[in-house]
């Protein structure tokens, strides 16, 4: 019977990510009032040639017939026969019957220039999120309901708060201080089950989270970072020069490690919980070692996952920078690897700060638990 229902749920869960497809489908294309880009169904695509060139040392240009169904815009429902551009090497290849966003620049003498800017994807990243959110619920039930609604609540504070507060010159530490308390105490209230012990994980990863970032802050100003190493942060320094691109550093360190830091102070508030629940009893130093020993379990594996997701997001940059010959201590000296080792190790230290300080918080609240009893 189990087996059946569970079936059910995934069936119901496949139908609720097409139909959310279609409806985000819809929805887009009729609003994309994009004034320099269309949405476009490639209806016929010719052979790609080389554009003549009057420089000899232009960079190569592809050209091709294209048929295009115009979807968007105040031409929808019609088709548009141009030549589209691209540089050899980049773009893409379209394909007959794919969906893409077509662009143009028109020049000086009346020229239009087409060219294909990227795939419209919109519809089918929005059906996999839900696809994900109701396999989620379909295996796990309300409690999967609760973790997606700490997850959106993360979110909204981080994208129609935080970011925007920070363009307008708010300070941006005090930001990611106030924003991870928010999504704290929301995933703590959505995922952990006794209430009595939420105020324990709460102050557990808090106290972790803080003591990581402390140590952050320590290494980035000992080792003179400035928070403007790579392209974006550049980009952004030059775009909104008032901004506290040091400051900003520092606030991602502090978002950066929250989602881990939760993760182990709800597994050893739990894990301690289910040992109180087995045994009301139980002696407080056993039930600290208990967590203490739960605890470093989970912090082998979650420093993997801390470390290897920030390598992971380094990786391009380091590639690069062993291309150009750089050596190993080259390499640690850059200041855009040694932020990405700041953030790991801050992290790392957030992690190993929140198993004793939500352990002794859980005793804490046990032992007066208990003396009120």
């Amino acid at each position: 019977m189990r087996t059946k229902n569970l079936l059910i749920r995934i069936i119901i869960a496949l139908l609720i990510s097409q139909a959310f497809y279609y409806i985000v489908d819809n929805f887009t294309v009729k609003r994309w009032n994009n004034s320099e880009s269309l949405i476009v169904r490639v209806v016929e695509a010719g052979q790609e040639v080389i554009m003549s060139s009057e420089s000899d040392d232009a960079y190569e240009m592809l050209e091709r017939d294209t048929v295009l169904q115009v979807l968007s815009g105040n031409d929808a429902d019609t088709q548009l026969s141009v030549k589209t551009v691209r540089l050899s090497g980049s773009g893409l290849d379209i394909k007959p019957g794919g969906r893409y966003l077509l662009v143009w620049d028109t020049f000086d003498n009346g020229t239009v220039q087409y060219s294909i800017a990227d795939a419209f994807r919109v519809p089918s990243v929005a059906g996999i999120v839900m696809l994900v959110c109701s396999l989620l619920m379909a295996f796990t039930g309300w409690r999967g309901l609760l973790a997606l609604i700490g997850l959106g609540a993360s979110v909204v504070v981080l994208v129609f708060a935080m970011i925007p507060l920070v363009v307008q010159g708010w300070d941006s530490v005090w930001l990611a201080i106030a924003s991870v308390f928010i999504i704290s105490t929301v995933t703590i209230l959505c995922v952990v089950r006794h209430a009595r012990y939420r105020i324990v994980a709460l102050t557990g990863s808090l106290g972790g989270v803080m003591g990581g970032f402390l140590c952050g802050a320590l290494m980035v100003y000992l080792w003179e970072l400035s928070g403007l190493a790579g392209e974006g942060s550049a980009l952004l320094a030059s775009t909104l020069p008032f901004l506290n691109m040091r400051g900003l550093l520092l606030a991602s360190v502090l978002i950066g490690s929250i989602g881990a830091v939760l993760d182990v102070g709800v597994s050893v508030t739990a894990s301690m919980s289910e040992f109180v629940d087995y045994d009301e009893n139980i002696p407080l130093d056993r039930l600290l070692l208990a967590g203490l020993n739960v605890g470093t379990e989970v912090l082998g594996s979650m420093i993997n996952t801390l470390i290897l997701a920030y390598m992971g997001s380094a990786m391009p940059m380091a590639v690069l920078i062993c291309s150009a010959g750089v050596e190993i201590a080259g390499i640690m000296n850059d200041p855009y690897i040694a932020q990405e080792i700041v953030q790991s190790l801050a992290g790392t230290l957030g992690l190993l700060f929140t198993i004793p300080a939500t352990a002794f918080a859980f005793v804490t609240a046990e032992s007066v638990r208990r003396s009120h009893d």
